[in-house]
């Protein structure tokens, strides 16, 4: 039998005590001490390499069906509807991250409650389908058509998607789903969270899009009062600590705010973006205004934690045409996909390595009528690549319009975050 470590360095020190006395004389042996084990000094433990790994997100904006989707030609089939043509052109860019989110805003009411466009939309199972096989990995519920089709409609959307095992946040159909989300997305945790902003109420019933929510169901979604805001921060920093404490290194919020049409940003968009900077929120991606508004990045007080933000990356697929809306420049068929990368380094520090930014432009052809997401700052190979005619100015228009918005927040990004 082998003996232990502890056995052996005893004899040896026992034997080096007696080397001592033969050699030094009986005398000696009161000057001999010898340590006792849990004194000896331990060898320090070399280093624990943290294993390194690399992710990326992409976010895009709105996803809206108006009725010309539901009557068009281009998407109706023998067995009901098929949407996919429209992601022909983004399937690429959507697959190419690791993660992939979307805002769905509309609801999936189903068949027997009838579809429908603006101002109540109720959108086909098979939107969803589309979007999944052409890329899509997370829905973002929280946004003020969510309850378009009701309480049943409400519920029944992210019914339809968990049974089909489609990433979902921002609302829920049960008290044992938490308030949000948090995937391994190639090895690096990162907690997603999702959340609208409100009609402010008198009555103290929850008011999304002027409409009052059933209290059966109020609870399910995620929303903020935008005229009394400190309630959302508290249930914000719940939220940050227990994703953190769930093993979160990365977490992205996704805010369904700000006003409608307007370029740029509102001091309350502003004020909320530095509260979850400080709460350590990594990014911040915004929708609802139907264009694209600037992009920015966050400094905490203590000036160790950045965040960056998106106020809004506008339509990714709508019929909001500048010859149907008030705004006629163009910017509601404009959108932004935001690639986030995110890396963890051999310390185990996880942070944001890189941000691409790829414009899109909704074209609207006469036949069907068909929409088609194209990439925007492809133009001079757009025609040629996907065999559409008389786009490319429009497109190049498209990524000046965007570009003109985020460009020099580009800038401040780079230099904040040195890539």
């Amino acid at each position: 039998m082998k003996k232990s470590k502890e056995k052996i360095n005893v004899l040896k020190l026992v034997a080096a005590a007696a080397i001592c006395v033969v050699l030094l004389g009986g005398g000696a042996l009161a000057a001999v001490k010898l340590m006792p084990l849990e004194e000896a000094s331990p060898v320090a433990a070399a280093p624990q390499k943290a294993e390194e790994a690399t992710a990326t997100v992409g976010s895009a904006g709105d996803i809206i069906l108006h009725r010309p989707f539901l009557n068009s030609s281009a998407y109706k089939t023998e067995a009901g509807y098929d949407f996919s043509p429209a992601f022909t052109y983004v399937k690429d860019i959507y697959e190419k991250f690791d993660l992939m989110a979307v805002n769905l805003e509309t609801t999936l009411s189903g068949e027997e409650a009838g579809y429908s466009g603006y101002p109540m939309f109720k959108s086909p199972d098979s939107l969803a389908d589309a979007l999944t096989s052409n890329g899509a990995d997370l829905f973002l519920l929280a946004n003020n058509h969510i309850y378009d089709g009701g309480a049943s409609g409400f519920l029944r959307t992210s019914q339809y998607l968990a049974e089909r095992g489609i990433l979902y946040t921002g609302a829920r159909h049960s008290e044992e789903e938490k308030k949000y989300l948090i995937e391994n997305i190639s090895g690096i945790n990162i907690g997603f969270v999702n959340y609208v902003y409100e009609t402010p109420r008198s009555d103290g019933s929850k008011g999304i899009n002027g409409n009052v929510m059933d209290s059966s169901v109020a609870g399910y979604l995620n929303s903020f009062d935008p005229n009394d805001r400190e309630p959302f921060y508290e249930e914000m920093e719940e939220n940050v600590a227990a994703m953190k404490e769930e093993g979160a290194e990365f977490i992205i919020a996704y805010l369904h705010w700000g006003n409608e049409y307007q370029m740029e940003e509102t001091s309350w968009q502003r004020e909320i973006a530095q509260r979850l900077c400080d709460m350590g929120v990594d990014a911040l991606i915004g929708g609802h205004p139907h264009v694209v508004q600037p992009v920015d990045v966050f400094t905490n007080s203590e000036g160790d934690h950045k965040m960056f933000c998106a106020f809004s990356v506008g339509n990714q697929l709508s019929n909001q045409r500048r010859e149907y809306v008030s705004l006629s420049s163009g910017h509601t068929e404009d959108g932004l996909i935001i690639g986030l990368e995110i890396t963890r380094n051999s310390d185990g520090e996880t942070s944001l390595t890189g941000v691409e930014y790829i414009p899109t432009w909704v074209y609207r052809s006469s036949l069907g009528p068909a929409y088609y997401i194209l990439p925007a700052g492809e133009s001079d190979s757009l025609e040629s690549e996907t065999g559409l005619t008389g786009v490319a100015g429009e497109a190049a228009q498209s990524y000046e319009r965007t570009y003109g918005i985020i460009g020099e927040g580009v800038e401040r990004v780079k230099e904040a975050y040195g890539f």
